[in-house]
């Protein structure tokens, strides 16, 4: 469950970022109402993904014996602590990108540049979301191994 939670959300994310905001750009049709349907249907999905890590994570973490409370004296360790400050990051990412998102919608129908400027501000947080789970699969993979 932990694992399909990950291919998911970034499997998602990177699609986005790599497939779709590029087409959409390319065809000049980000105000679509399709494109921002589209977008906004993938954030449920972000949300279940963070609740299915959460829970997964923090019983693959309390079942491991590798697990001390607060001790950062091993390698698996210090991957856990980067790990779960990644997911932190990520949650506020995500909490960032919802409201993002409403500004977005708020200002499609205004001719100015406010949606444009929003919708900047919406990739810089999918890549951003994506360097830090980079990062957290990165520490599982070290822990994995470690």
């Amino acid at each position: 469950m932990h694992v399909i939670s990950v291919v998911v959300w970034f499997g998602g994310l990177i699609f986005i970022n790599a497939v779709f905001i590029p087409i959409v750009e390319h065809q000049e049709a980000t105000k679509l109402q399709v494109v921002l349907g589209t977008q906004k249907r993938f954030l449920p999905f972000i949300w279940s993904c963070f609740w299915s890590l959460l829970m997964t994570g923090i019983l693959l973490m309390l079942l491991s014996p590798k697990f001390l409370w607060f001790e950062y004296s091993t390698l698996w360790s210090k991957l856990l602590a980067i790990k779960q400050v990644a997911l932190l990051l990520l949650a506020f990412f995500s909490w960032q990108t919802v409201q993002v998102f409403s500004k977005m919608e708020q200002a499609v129908g205004n001719d100015s540049d406010e949606f444009e400027g929003w919708r900047l501000g919406l990739k810089k947080l999918i890549r951003r979301s994506i360097f830090w789970g980079i990062v957290a699969l990165m520490c599982g993979a070290g822990m994995a191994v470690s």
